[in-house]
């Protein structure tokens, strides 16, 4: 319970001023509620609520009785010394139902009773109802000493929750007795008066020999008891040992009030053997009619057959008589006594003086009465003719045993199937095993298939009763009106019903699939089967039906709706959305004038527009590689889905998807690549694959890396590739200025590979002043690799013009003194403090002449060291070159010689 909704004693004190009539609600439930946590910690080592209870169970665990009973009291001795702890709120119960007790007003009263003989015996409670115990002995409170004792003597057999030890209750119940034992000494006037208050309380599922105070009061002559209980059962005779019989003697007023108010048939027994042994007189002369009648409605067989033995014993109540008497409903109420005896004189009574008996009331005794009844009351209808009993009630009759035979025959011979309706069949379905068994073979007998409407299985399988039914009596009838009805097209069931119970629990499964595979349903709502997408419960039956493209066109669902639905990060949603206008629409349904080129133009602003969400670029790009005429059979929704191209080649064009390559959105640049892949020839755009080098994307640059790399490669792809002859000698040697380092070594790759094509010793020269030290360095191996002098014997030592060797090739210096000269003028020709320009097509670099001049000199150096006979090939101009003015130039060809005489010690300087 909340703390706000938690009930107080001040609210419970409230109530009882007031004798509210939820006072006994509110008392059980202010026991019940958890004990709210103390506003403040305990002191350390004090006993809460828990710990008395704990120690309580530990005293009634011991053997001893006076361990139990010392231990107990030190443990509630302990606990209410403490002045730190708080009781427990509900202790206060014991003042409230002592206060109720002292008012004594007929509600108080009423409360009390309710308590004592419901409530579950828990502290709090349970110290008002023992304090109310003592005052009703002082106060020779009968009602209210009855209720406490019969509760103290049964509860000890209960199953109840309770918190009090079963050695209090004992101590108690033997009180109780003692009580009554001694009032009975003392006052016998009062002794039948308090003990029929007691009896009067016990219920039939009493354990009787478990019992003390009733045992006592009826056998305590016997003497066969002792501490623990009695060694008897419940005697046959009731008076024959009944504690102190004379007082029994003295009046019938108690005996009459325990006969008209027990709730069993032992004190029944007991207060009729009673008035029959001392009080003959009474039954004849004081018995009326009316306390007959009353006497009938009690549920007690001993009562019953005391009536009937009274009826028979007295003329005054011949059969004949009854009816006159007003005793005739009294009699037909014995027609259900527990009592053998007390029927059969029923049953007597009813062949002769009751043949206008009721068909309802003959049908209730067939579902309630014992079997003799029941057989009276079957030979009754029997003898009736059908009409008069009707078809709904022969109906009601095939659910019992007795008389289903009977009602089933009468139907099927005495009735046409004209005359049964569709809601008698209803209910027949409804009505249990047996009716459901018989009507389900009178249709299969009497209807042909689909001879029945639709309506009358919908109408079964929405009846509340059928929601109402267990499982196990439910499933036969569901299973056997839905195979029913899934005989029927769904246009006979209705597109409405279907729709509506395509989510029913039970009926989903079955509905949806009858939905699924309709051919058509018109009257069919779109708007409101898409508006159901949107629900969990019913989104998947509603995309079955969209997606069925023989109830909805493309055109009913419309296409902002599904890129409306594709936009949804819901991934049912999006993917359905996705198929569909995959599968089923054309790019023309794109645009509103329904143009196709319109249309495309339209998609790529999805696929590639900057606002555009991702779930719908996905679905946008993916169209447009389907319905692309060369790579549109390989994608694999293509496969999949079963798609063929529908868009022109020409709606690819470089003008819409080369910004996409440079695109900061990852599936826009993958989309550009896909379409790049083969359509770069056919776009004219193979030459600007160098810009692609420079991009930022890493996929983006592999494509231009493969379109450059695979040049002139057997196998590759001419669609995305450069020929050998394609390649732009400026382009690429602008490459090995990138910043990027893949770039630059694609570059010098290229050059390599094609070097007869793009190369040459002033564009080696140009490298060679590169930034990058891998790219100078590049520059000059190749310069030696591919224009050393064509011969140099072994053993060579740079001498001059004159040893040249024979006629150089093409790509080589003609001597030595050549190479020298082509370096001499890269060093000297390059005037101070002015930027070198771009030769020969080259991109002018802004780089002063003593920086390029300072790289070149590096670089001769670190060959040189390298290779000894670069070295000495260099050295001489390296000498010539420390007379340089400049200080930085002599200073580096001076330190780059004495680095070469380190790694060549045999180099003349």
């Amino acid at each position: 319970m909340a703390s706000s909704d938690a009930l107080s004693e001040a609210d419970l004190q409230r109530m009882a001023r007031a004798e509210a009539p939820d006072l006994i609600e509110s008392v059980i439930a202010f026991l019940a509620q958890p004990e709210p946590p103390p506003s403040t910690p305990l002191p350390q080592g004090s006993l809460d609520f828990q710990g008395l209870k704990h120690l309580l169970a530990q005293a009634q665990s011991r053997h001893d009785a006076e361990a139990r009973s010392a231990g107990s009291r030190e443990a509630w001795q302990r606990f209410l010394a403490q002045q730190d702890v708080p009781l427990p709120a509900r202790f206060a119960l014991a003042d409230l139902l002592v206060g109720l007790y002292t008012r004594n007003t007929d509600a108080s009263r009423a409360v009390l009773l309710e308590l004592a003989r419901t409530a579950d015996l828990r502290f709090g409670l349970w110290g008002g109802l023992k304090r109310i115990y003592k005052l009703a002995e002082q106060r020779h409170d009968a009602e209210l000493f009855g209720v406490l004792a019969w509760r103290f003597d049964v509860e000890r057999h209960t199953s109840r929750s309770r918190e009090v030890s079963l050695g209090t209750l004992t101590y108690l119940r033997r009180r109780a007795w003692r009580y009554l034992r001694q009032l009975g000494a003392a006052v016998p006037e009062l002794f039948p008066q308090f003990a029929a208050e007691v009896l009067r309380h016990y219920a039939p599922d009493t354990h009787w020999q478990g019992t003390w105070v009733s045992m006592h009061l009826w056998a305590h002559g016997t003497g066969k008891y002792n501490a623990q209980g009695f060694s008897i059962g419940l005697p046959s005779d009731l008076v024959k040992h009944r504690a102190f019989p004379d007082a029994w003697k003295r009046s019938p007023d108690a005996l009459m009030r325990l006969l008209d108010t027990c709730l069993s048939d032992p004190p029944a027994r007991f207060a009729i053997q009673g008035l029959r042994q001392d009080f003959p007189e009474v039954l004849r002369g004081q018995v009326t009619p009316a306390w007959l009648d009353r006497l009938a409605r009690r549920p007690l067989g001993s009562a019953h057959e005391f009536l009937v033995e009274t009826l028979q014993g007295s003329p005054e109540y011949h059969q004949g008589k009854l009816r006159a008497l007003g005793l005739h409903e009294a009699v037909l109420a014995l027609l259900e006594s527990p009592s053998a005896k007390a029927r059969a004189y029923a049953i007597e009574y009813a062949r002769a003086h009751a043949q206008d008996l009721s068909a309802e009331r003959l049908e209730t005794l067939i579902a309630h009465a014992p079997p003799d009844t029941v057989a009276f009351a079957v030979a009754v209808l029997e003898k009736r003719a059908p009409r008069e009993l009707g078809v709904d009630l022969l109906g009601r009759l095939l659910g019992y045993g007795a008389t289903n035979t009977f009602a089933a025959r009468t139907l099927e011979q005495a009735f046409d199937r004209a005359e049964l309706s569709h809601r008698f069949l209803i209910d027949l379905f409804l009505g249990g095993p047996e009716p459901f068994k018989w009507v389900k073979g009178y249709v299969g007998s009497r209807y042909a298939a689909r001879e029945l409407p639709a309506s009358l299985y919908k109408d079964l399988l929405t009846d509340p009763r059928l929601a109402r039914m267990r499982s196990s009596a439910s499933a036969p009838v569901e299973q056997f009106a839905l195979k029913a009805l899934g005989t029927y097209s769904p246009e006979a069931i209705g597109p409405a019903w279907l729709l509506e119970h395509a989510i029913h629990p039970r009926l989903g499964p079955s509905v949806t699939k009858w939905l699924t595979r309709a051919e058509a349903l018109p009257g069919l709502d779109v708007e409101q089967v898409k508006g159901m997408v949107f629900h969990g419960r019913s989104r998947e039956v509603a995309l079955a039906l969209l997606g069925n493209r023989k109830l909805f066109s493309p055109r009913q669902l419309t296409v902002p709706w599904l890129l409306a639905l594709a936009r949804r990060a819901d991934p049912a949603l999006h993917a359905f959305a996705h198929r569909y206008l995959l599968e089923s629409v054309e790019p023309g349904d794109f645009s509103e004038s329904g143009d196709a080129a319109a249309g495309l133009e339209r998609l790529f602003e999805l696929a590639l527009g900057p606002k555009q969400p991702a779930p719908v670029r996905q679905f946008a790009q993916t169209y447009l590689r389907c319905h692309h005429p060369v790579i549109g059979p390989e994608q694999p929704e293509s496969t999949s889905y079963g798609l063929k191209p529908r868009a022109p080649r020409k709606a690819y064009t470089a003008a819409r998807l080369w910004p996409a390559f440079f695109d900061t959105r990852d599936d826009v640049r993958r989309f550009a690549l896909a379409l790049a892949r083969v359509e770069l020839r056919a776009w004219g755009a193979l030459p600007r694959v160098y810009e692609l080098a420079e991009a930022d994307a890493k996929e983006v640059r592999a494509l231009a890396y493969d379109a450059l790399l695979n040049a002139g490669e057997a196998g590759a792809d001419e669609r995305a590739t450069l020929t050998p002859e394609e390649l732009d000698p400026v382009k690429v040697f602008t490459l090995t200025e990138s910043t990027r380092q893949s770039t630059r070594e694609v570059a010098m790759e290229l050059i390599r590979r094609h070097y007869a094509r793009l190369g040459g010793a002033e564009r080696l020269a140009w490298l060679m002043e590169s930034a990058d030290r891998e790219v100078g360095l590049f520059a000059a191996r190749l310069l030696w690799e591919k224009h050393r002098p064509a011969h140099l014997p072994e053993g060579w030592k740079p001498a001059g013009a004159a040893q040249a060797s024979p006629a150089p090739t093409p790509e080589r210096f003609a001597h030595v003194e050549a190479l020298r000269n082509f370096l001499r003028r890269m060093l000297f020709g390059l005037p101070p403090g002015r930027s070198k320009e771009g030769r020969e097509g080259l991109v002018a670099r802004r780089l002063s002449a003593s920086t390029a001049k300072r790289r070149v000199i590096e670089l001769m150096r670190d060959l040189g060291l390298e290779d000894a006979a670069f070295a000495r090939l260099v050295a001489p101009v390296l000498s010539e070159f420390t007379g340089s003015l400049a200080k930085g130039e002599w200073q580096s060809c001076l330190a780059s010689l004495v680095r070469l005489r380190a790694a060549h010690p045999s180099l003349s300087l």
